[in-house]
């Protein structure tokens, strides 16, 4: 049940296409072009919708850039097993989503997913800004993107009657992470730290959404989340060197 060939198949080329980068460094170009293409084609196949090619997408075009900023060998060939593993949930809730919108477990599939595809964009977008010194515009307009996008196609799965109003909660959401990450610029912490507490607020705002999207919006829940997670970015900045470690 949880093993498709497809899926699989495409994971195996994505995990080769990572290896390829490590080895051959001067192929980091074609490599993430073919793995940007193929993820698009195999999300679009094996969903059955065009928006099933976002997460595949950006997933990829992320572990892309954030294996740059994992410095031992050990350590990269972890982060591409995990990756790989990842990317075979997204694509396997595509492809139980293709066939039933309602497969609660395929969702959850999906939403492990998303998860560690903004983690990872978001990681990876504050490393690039960190190391490169890229102009903090562009590291507002990747949030941004990546925001919309990713969570649109989300929305799209439970909310597929009002394409409408979920593009205008999903941009107001992104809209709110690009001020986030304005105001996290002027934060003491690295990317890993960044990305983190970024994803944790992310989520909050995230789940609202969709809450209200399924009906289960409640004052009760509203105020659960945010002392949950008030305390766990606590914890997190608590745990975090308060200088920027890159």
């Amino acid at each position: 049940m949880f093993l498709r060939f497809q899926p699989l198949l495409q994971s195996f080329i994505f995990l080769l296409g990572l290896e390829s980068i490590i080895f051959q460094h001067e192929w980091v170009f074609l490599a993430a072009i073919f793995l940007l293409a193929t993820s698009a084609y195999a999300g679009r196949k094996i969903g059955g919708k065009w928006f099933f090619s976002v997460l595949p997408v950006f997933f990829t075009l992320s572990s892309v850039a954030l294996l740059y900023l994992v410095a031992l060998g050990y350590e990269q060939q972890i982060f591409i097993a995990l990756a790989a593993g990842m990317y075979y949930i997204a694509l396997l809730g595509a492809h139980r989503l293709g066939l039933y919108s309602g497969d609660k477990t395929a969702r959850g599939m999906n939403m492990s997913a998303m998860a560690a595809t903004i983690f990872f964009a978001y990681a990876a977008a504050y490393g690039l800004y960190l190391n490169f010194l890229v102009p903090l515009y562009d590291l507002m307009l990747a949030y941004g993107l990546v925001t919309l996008l990713v969570s649109c196609q989300y929305f799209f799965i439970i909310k597929s009657d009002d394409r409408k109003k979920v593009w205008m909660y999903s941009f107001l959401l992104a809209l709110a992470m690009t001020e986030i990450v304005w105001t996290m610029n002027f934060w003491p912490f690295g990317y890993l730290t960044t990305g983190v507490i970024a994803l944790i607020l992310y989520y909050v705002l995230w789940d609202l959404i969709q809450s209200y999207f399924l009906n289960l919006l409640s004052q009760k829940r509203v105020v659960a989340n945010m002392i949950f997670f008030s305390v766990l970015i606590v914890l997190v900045l608590l745990s975090a060197k308060w200088l920027p470690v890159i």
